[in-house]
């Protein structure tokens, strides 16, 4: 069997947010033709849906819906909801196994689709990797476009200002913020200086993280406190361990220092580090992959670094994850808003703001958990009901 390495890992912590990032799959016969973006003029914009979490973009298949893909960054392979696919009657053209490294692989056929719009531009020709990325994503997104897709231009991500650019041009190397980067198995890798320790890192804005590092350096970089354990990343045939902790020192790339901040250890590892949306979401990042050069800049004018109000971020990992009516924190970071307002791991969330926590869709209450809005929390402590309440 040939391999390729591609397709989903969903990781789901802190605040309900699910992150998505590819890792190749394993295929029989030649890789996925990603298919031909095409646009007119030197560059067309894409507008995302939120200013926050996933850069995602709507898609249309020329029916009456509108779907939401992520551009990822970390996926080699373009990716569509299993029911989608079967709803609009796309060919099959090859079978493959998917699977987060070192666990089991699932069957996944493979479909041509020849024509999607998404903004003023058009895919044709292109080859999805078929699962149920609705039931992953938990209704959170029905699909994937895959870093190859954008493989003749310039792409660039811009949260803050709610777009994502693909324009014919190009980076040049040794302008500030910009870095030449390894493709290793179609992925961006850089290295991250962690506390004076460099790290191979993963470029991944199909991830809601912030920093997760090897498993392999917990015992050697300096942390402030041991790492909590108790949560869980759900991926693509399993879940995996996930320990967090706060680094004690900074994480440096381009330019860019992080001082002391909060990262993730997972196991089984993926023996490299992993960057997300949590840290780019604040930056402009763009991809030349030509020349394998990616740039990491301050958004300029309105959309200054800081100047958007950031998501809040509660510090609360739940387990029960699926199901909203199971939800139960596994963990709560010291010195987050949860921890100030009295959270600790064991909790049991009966419901928010009046509503059982059953009644809300996973995408709803992640928006609501990471908006500004005053919080009412009704839990379950060892059979007693309390409440507890974020402003």
């Amino acid at each position: 069997m040939k391999t390729i390495q591609s397709a989903i890992q969903t990781l789901l912590v802190l605040s309900t947010a699910a992150m998505v990032s590819g890792q190749r799959a394993y295929a029989d016969e030649a890789n996925p033709d990603p298919g031909e973006f095409q646009f007119i003029g030197e560059t067309v914009v894409l507008p995302l849906t939120q200013q926050t979490g996933h850069p995602k973009v709507t898609i249309d298949l020329g029916d009456s819906e509108q779907y939401t893909f992520v551009v990822d960054t970390g996926a080699s392979v373009n990716v569509m909801d299993s029911s989608i696919a079967d709803s609009r009657g796309y060919v099959v053209v090859g079978e493959t196994e998917i699977g987060a490294p070192g666990g089991p692989q699932i069957p996944a056929e493979i479909v041509r689709v020849p024509m999607v719009r998404v903004g003023d531009a058009t895919i044709r020709d292109a080859d999805f990797v078929t699962m149920d990325i609705i039931g992953l994503s938990m209704g959170s997104m029905h699909g994937v476009l895959s870093l190859g897709l954008f493989r003749d231009y310039l792409l660039t991500f811009d949260q803050a200002g709610g777009q994502i650019r693909v324009a014919r041009g190009d980076l040049s190397a040794g302008e500030p913020g910009v870095l030449p980067y390894d493709d290793v198995s179609e992925h961006i890798q850089i290295k991250m200086d962690v506390a004076g320790t460099a790290i191979e890192t993963h470029v991944d804005t199909g991830s809601m993280g912030e920093f997760v590092l090897p498993m392999e350096i917990i015992e050697s970089v300096p942390l402030q406190e041991k790492p909590q354990s108790g949560a869980t990343a759900r991926l693509v045939g399993g879940e995996r361990d996930i320990r967090f902790a706060q680094l004690n020192g900074t994480i440096e790339f381009a330019g860019f220092e992080f001082k002391n901040p909060s990262v993730a250890f997972m196991e089984p590892s993926p023996g490299f580090g992993n960057i997300g949306m949590g840290v780019m979401g604040e930056m402009v990042v763009s991809v030349d992959q030509q020349k394998h050069l990616i740039a990491f800049r301050k958004p300029t004018g309105d959309n200054v670094l800081g100047s958007k109000k950031k998501p809040r971020s509660l510090g609360v990992m739940f387990r029960g994850m699926g199901d909203t009516s199971k939800l139960t924190i596994a963990n709560v970071v010291p010195g987050s808003l949860a921890a100030t307002a009295g959270f600790v791991a064991g909790d049991k969330l009966i419901s928010v703001n009046g509503r059982a926590a059953g009644e809300y869709a996973m995408p709803e209450l992640g928006d609501l958990l990471r908006g500004p809005s005053r919080l009412s929390f009704e839990i379950d402590r060892d059979g007693e009901s309390r409440t507890i309440v974020i402003r």
